[in-house]
């Protein structure tokens, strides 16, 4: 089962980012995090040249310790360029564990990363939404061959596809009699 707070924060993110409509007012109930729709969520590019093959899908975690996969692996090809996702200054460049990575921090507390990427950027640079960051790299969770990408919303990760506007839509069927 699935993390309630993740699914309804992601859900809510769908709703808003499909809809156009502004940012959300207040939390749902008490003690749940205010959630907003990105500040400019058609400003997002993929970080890699098209064309675009996930070859890992986003799955939410139970919960901020259990398992999951927090982003989307994105088939790529070993030094080839990685590019902004969005405007931004570069909040971390550099190894963590045994892989290359990089992140970058938008206001209303988003933050993107991508990995394993060779930095051409440093802590600190502001990038801008498409711009060429850093090269694919080796190391990571996933296969040579891949580039993995996360959002975090507010601390919780959330599918970079909600920014993307790659979203599967949505079928209701009807409710079991």
């Amino acid at each position: 089962m699935q993390n309630p707070r993740v699914l309804a924060a992601s859900a809510l993110i769908v709703v808003m980012v499909v809809s156009g409509a502004g940012p959300a007012s207040g939390a749902a109930r008490a003690g749940t995090p205010s959630i907003t729709a990105p500040a400019r969520a058609e400003g997002w590019r993929w970080p890699l040249a098209q064309p675009h093959r996930v070859t890992r899908a986003f799955v939410a975690p139970e919960s901020p310790y259990a398992v999951g996969h927090r982003g989307i692996d994105l088939a790529a090809e070993a030094h080839e360029e990685v590019f902004a996702p969005h405007d931004g200054v570069v909040s971390f460049a550099g190894s963590v564990v045994d892989r290359p990575v990089l992140s970058i921090t938008q206001p209303g507390d988003l933050i993107a990363t991508v990995e394993p990427v060779v930095a051409l950027v440093v802590v600190g640079d502001r990038v801008r939404a498409g711009q060429v960051i850093g090269t694919v790299a080796t190391g990571g969770h996933c296969p040579p061959g891949c580039l993995h990408f996360g959002v975090r919303l507010h601390g919780s990760y959330v599918s970079p596809l909600l920014f993307l506007g790659n979203l599967p839509r949505a079928i209701l069927l009807p409710a079991a009699q």
